[in-house]
């Protein structure tokens, strides 16, 4: 069955692959004229060969990347498994459905293809094997330089897995790529239960870029949300009063980012101080986020440890919420009026604002906050509010 259900799921995504060319060509053909940032000026996990792979069909052998599946025949009923099998049958949990943006989201189709791709890697059988997880993959993601070892942290051979998408966020989008940020939850269990043996919420980092037929195509998973941490002995009273407390709902990847000491002191009082106001989620720390802000030189504030992105706020998420009269909106001029906000971005323009505020288009899906280091610096920063596109998020 297993070899079965793989074989299926990889049917599902063939496509074209464009060959020749390195990055830049590639980029160039889909009709950019920005020459990508050198290998030596990006993080580690953005120094690859990243050859374009398109975008597998979501229904249709020749359907637009993009485009909504309607027919119900390419990702598996809840009810059965990827061959039809019945689930109960298989003794195993169905398949989730894959995510499908709302009517308000930005770049609805980058956002489906970068959703489908963590699904992709995440939905297997107990058996399955690293190289068949990529398989489900379009064609040539598995000579994609560094995917593999993303794919590895989220492989378990001998237990099954199901990934469930719970958002996808926009982390960058410039001159024909896009980094879309999906945080997904993984029920991993073993064969013959129906039951998860552990769950694991994760931060994935999905880059996509235009391909010469000028549709979203696979460029990289550049990050699978990092390795599990046990909780420190000697974590901090800071730490732990934003790891445990009930208003905040974190990703596991980034409680494994407070684990390891890598979210700045200022940062996690600020998001302390939020939740006194009400209760939100967030979608990302430091892993999982780009190393710098995409598409360009500059360090990102989320990997100095000092910037979160928060997408829901007292059950309102923050796409579905750009009226002035919204919760968000609140919270964000409280937020903007404070000495120890660095730099805010969100769907609004607040022009008197204390902090350095900004707008664009990866921002109306989530607030993104950074801070000034620990302790705060004593003196107010300039007052400044733009609406670039290449702002940090």
């Amino acid at each position: 069955m297993i070899g079965l259900n793989l074989i299926v799921l990889a049917l599902l995504a063939a496509v074209t692959v464009v060959r020749g060319g390195d990055d830049s060509s590639s980029v160039a053909a889909s009709g950019s004229t920005e020459a990508l940032a050198p290998a030596d000026s990006l993080a580690p996990d953005a120094q690859r060969a990243e050859p374009e792979v398109a975008a597998p069909d979501l229904d249709r052998e020749h359907m637009n990347a993009g485009e909504p599946a309607n027919d119900g025949e390419t990702e598996p009923s809840p009810s059965s498994t990827l061959d039809g099998t019945p689930a109960d049958a298989a003794n195993v949990p169905p398949y989730p459905e894959p995510f499908e943006p709302t009517v308000n989201e930005v770049q609805p189709d980058a956002k489906r293809l970068g959703a489908l791709m963590a699904y992709r890697i995440t939905n297997y059988d107990a058996g399955a094997t690293i190289d068949d997880v990529i398989a489900t993959l379009p064609p040539g993601a598995a000579q994609i330089e560094g995917l593999k070892d993303e794919v590895m942290l989220v492989h378990h051979p001998d237990r099954w897995s199901r990934g469930t998408v719970e958002y996808v966020q926009l982390g960058g989008h410039l001159d024909g790529r896009i980094s879309n940020i999906v945080v997904i939850r993984q029920d991993i269990g073993v064969a013959g239960s129906s039951e998860p043996e552990h769950t694991e919420t994760r931060v994935m980092e999905v880059r996509l870029a235009r391909n010469i037929a000028d549709v979203w195509a696979l460029e990289t998973i550049a990050s699978a949300g990092g390795a599990p941490i046990d909780r420190p002995a000697d974590l901090s009273e800071a730490a732990a009063a934003v790891v445990d407390h009930d208003r905040i709902e974190l990703p596991d990847t980034a409680v494994w980012d407070i684990y390891r000491g890598y979210i700045d002191r200022q940062l996690l009082r600020v998001m302390r101080e939020i939740a006194d106001r009400g209760s939100y989620s967030v979608v990302v720390l430091q892993t999982g986020h780009s190393y710098n802000v995409f598409g360009t030189e500059r360090v990102s504030n989320h990997s100095v440890g000092r910037a979160v992105d928060i997408h829901e706020f007292e059950s309102e998420l923050v796409i579905d919420s750009h009226a002035t009269s919204s919760d968000f909106y609140g919270l964000s001029e409280w937020i903007v009026s404070r000495y120890d906000i660095r730099e805010f971005g969100s769907p609004w323009r607040f022009p008197d604002a204390v902090a350095h505020t900004f707008t664009n288009e990866v921002h109306h899906d989530h607030l993104h906050i950074g801070v000034h280091p620990y302790p705060a610096s004593p003196d107010p920063p300039p007052t400044t509010t733009v609406d670039v596109a290449t702002e940090d998020s």
